[in-house]
């Protein structure tokens, strides 16, 4: 029996309680929240709020699918061609680890593309002054083609990730600039 990620459409601010309820019933469900972070001169706020708003993912076989449906606070599912839209693990685990390292994640309609694989389209700017380089990699956009949205997130500066991600890129330039991308 083969499992897949599904897109479960709930009524709205009811992704929480709906995606509490499939965990309780053993179904692997899935509730992206995307962490809002406003600052103001005297302080930082930060929130959670639903990433795709009104949509939990559930990982189901094709069979259990009607199962979903008796849920309260359930509508449908995100549909292609007929059929509940197969999102791709890879989709899945490139939200996992945005929501995970980002904050002030906004989503933008794209086209929707079953064929097409995760991409990243944005790359790290790496400025060069006099005999300095510095890489910005607050930013970042990847395509989600099964869901049809392009996903751009802003990096938390103080997050631990941040520091772990910039070397990997410097490992490309040679051991004399390395020291340069370190903070």
């Amino acid at each position: 029996m083969t499992r897949n990620w599904y897109a479960v459409y709930t009524r709205p601010q009811r992704e929480k309680k709906i995606a509490s309820i499939l965990n309780k019933r053993g179904i692997k469900a899935y509730f992206p929240l995307n962490n809002i972070v406003s600052s103001t001169a005297s302080n930082k706020k930060s929130s959670k709020e639903a990433l795709f708003t009104s949509y939990v993912f559930v990982y189901l076989a094709e069979s259990e699918l009607a199962s979903i449906r008796d849920i309260p606070g359930t509508l449908n599912f995100l549909y292609w061609l007929s059929k509940p839209a197969v999102i791709k693990q890879e989709e899945i685990d490139a939200v996992k680890q945005l929501t995970s390292a980002y904050h002030n994640i906004r989503l933008e309609k794209c086209a929707v593309n079953m064929n097409d694989t995760v991409r990243i389209i944005d790359e790290p700017v790496i400025s060069f002054k006099e005999n300095s380089a510095s890489i910005k990699f607050q930013t970042l956009k990847i395509i989600l083609p099964s869901l049809g949205y392009t996903m751009i997130a802003e990096r938390d500066r103080v997050n631990a990730e941040t520091s772990q991600q910039e070397p990997v890129l410097s490992s490309f330039f040679p051991k004399k600039l390395n020291s340069l991308f370190s903070n």
